[in-house]
């Protein structure tokens, strides 16, 4: 054996014994060493995201107005690009998956001061497919997230409100009631193999998520149409800047319809001011004129201070008390039901001093005013309504025409369906049933009776005096309505500006409801700042007309008055 020989069997010996040497020392090794942490590595736990609550109206299930959907929150971790891969492949794979900026994702991917950066959410499986390629994408996660998607875009967007980019109920129903809709997340855990892939069979817990309660509204999707639709079209008409409408079930206090203009898509809520998105039905107090008149005939009559046919003396059409004067159109003495008809301030007024400062504020209070009513919804103002023991000499005569005080839209369609409800303050509500993803009724809308200001009599005589105000000679008769006999009453009240009114801005309004002797709903017309004509009579109560001739077919209330108009 030569030399090269014997080197080459030692060299080989050598190989050998290293080989020997390294598989002895990884046998010993994964037989001795501590591995806790790296078997822990191997076990994971994943999130079941819970779907939020779905919103629905009142016609069961078939009209969604406020759903999610399971999705995916796709996030760039830029420390976790292979150095291998082509950061513009991935950027240009990206924003052709998501409709997202090319430039703008490869900017993400180069920065160093994050490794949580947003991108988008999607609903799309073939994006998350395109995550999983490993071989050309690195650096881009996605996490289980829900979206929340609004079907019916505007409409009744005030009421069913919209979450924020945290998933937190920030208006409307949505924030009402966001502790029933979010559910409860579930979850699993078990072991992946080396290439991050669950493995089945060692799966130790799956606990499913509880989805969020869904919420039925009283609202009906048709009703808010016709609402929407024609107070849209009195807006653009008017010239008005702004205006909401309410329609409410009398015997109940159900809101049927509740709209406020200019809307928002919820879609897209974050383009809009947060006036905009603001709930004017429930949310502004404006000063609501002659549709006050009401209340204080009322009370009057309640006390039996007055009858229907008690004779007021309107004066020339000018009275001056406590040194100021209080113009009117109405002129000499008419009797009460021509006060509420051709609308007299100066009788109103009057009126008001028979009753007395302490009884009138009582009255008043007792039909809802400077209080919340409690309706289900956030955003609800009080109104403004000062005790009597500050009113000056003159406040009597200016609250009983709508001037001096302030209501939301809400109170004052509440007060009308009082007088519609033979005396009975009903509690408005908008919310009829929540109820659990697995069926259960958590909670069921009921009427509330929160009042009775006025005897029954005294209503049923306020519906006929309320009548004649849509017939001939009223003040409404554009709120006149083929077939069926309407109760209501306009309002034009000047806005407030400093040291007085001004004489170009107003709010015209007309609430009302419909059949007159068996009311079956109420509904308030506000519009602000009408342009050119500005009265309640020729803006709202037109509007009206239209609208309730809709609602009443719709909901196929018999005619009573077979009169041709």
């Amino acid at each position: 054996m030569n030399r090269g020989d014997k080197q080459r069997i030692l060299f080989a010996v050598f190989m050998l014994s290293v080989f020997l040497a390294w598989i002895t020392f990884r046998l010993c090794e994964l037989h001795l060493g501590n591995y806790s942490g790296k078997i822990e590595s191997r076990n994971f736990q994943q999130e079941l995201v819970a779907l939020r609550g779905t919103i629905y109206d009142c016609n069961g299930t078939q009209n969604p107005l406020a759903i999610s959907l399971p999705g995916r929150l796709v996030f760039v971790d830029p420390k976790m690009v292979n150095a291998k891969h082509d950061k513009l492949v991935i950027a240009e794979r990206l924003a052709k998956a998501l409709n997202l900026d090319v430039d703008a994702i490869l900017l993400d991917l180069n920065r160093t001061d994050s490794r949580f950066i947003r991108l988008a959410v999607s609903t799309d499986d073939a994006v998350f497919d395109l995550i999983a390629d490993k071989k050309t994408m690195s650096g881009v996660g996605a996490q289980p997230q829900t979206i929340r998607s609004y079907p019916q875009g505007r409409r009744m967007a005030h009421v069913v409100g919209f979450i924020n980019a945290e998933a937190i109920g920030s208006a409307g129903i949505e924030q009402s009631h966001h502790a029933d809709m979010i559910g409860t997340s579930g979850f699993i855990s078990g072991e992946v193999n080396a290439n991050r892939v669950e493995i089945f069979g060692r799966r130790t817990q799956n606990v499913p998520p509880v989805h969020g309660a869904s919420v039925h509204l009283t609202l009906d999707n048709n009703i808010q149409y016709f609402v929407e639709r024609g107070l849209r079209e009195a807006l653009e008409t008017s010239g008005g800047d702004a205006a909401w409408a309410v329609v409410q079930r009398v015997a109940t206090g159900e809101i049927l319809a509740m709209i406020s203009l200019p809307d928002y898509d919820p879609n897209q809520y974050n383009r809009e001011n947060e006036l905009v998105k603001r709930n004017s039905a429930i949310g502004v107090n404006y000063e609501p004129g002659s549709t006050m008149k009401s209340m204080i005939v009322a009370a009057a009559l309640n006390e039996r201070i007055i009858t229907p046919s008690t004779i007021i003396d309107a004066e020339s059409g000018m009275w001056v008390y406590a040194g100021k004067i209080l113009n009117d159109h109405v002129r000499g003495l008419v009797d009460v039901a021509t006060v509420i008809k051709k609308s007299s301030n100066i009788g109103a007024a009057k009126i008001a001093l028979m009753l007395g400062n302490k009884r009138m504020e009582a009255y008043l209070r007792g039909f809802g005013f400077g209080r919340k009513l409690g309706i289900d919804l956030p955003g609800e103002e009080n109104g403004i309504l000062s005790p009597s023991k500050k009113w000056a000499m003159i406040s009597p005569t200016r609250i009983a025409i709508g001037q001096g005080v302030a209501v939301t839209s809400v109170q004052m369609l509440n007060a009308y369906c009082t007088i519609a409800n033979g005396g009975h303050l009903m509690q408005p509500y908008v919310v009829k049933q929540v109820v659990s993803s697995s069926g259960e009724t958590l909670y069921q809308g009921k009427p509330r009776m929160i009042g009775r200001p006025i005897r029954p009599e005294t209503a049923a005589t306020m519906r006929q005096l309320l009548t004649g105000v849509t017939e001939l000679g009223g003040t409404a008769r554009r709120a006149a309505v083929e077939n069926y006999t309407i109760a209501g009453k306009t309002g034009t009240a000047q806005m407030s500006v400093p040291g007085g009114y001004s004489s170009t801005d107003y709010w015209a309004s007309f609430v009302g409801f419909c059949p007159a002797e068996t009311p079956e709903f109420g509904m308030i017309i506000v519009i602000q700042r009408p342009r050119q004509i500005h009265t309640g009579g020729a803006v709202a109560a037109p509007a009206f007309g239209r609208i309730a001739e809709e609602i009443a077919h719709y909901l196929e209330i018999p005619a009573d008055n077979m009169a041709v108009p």
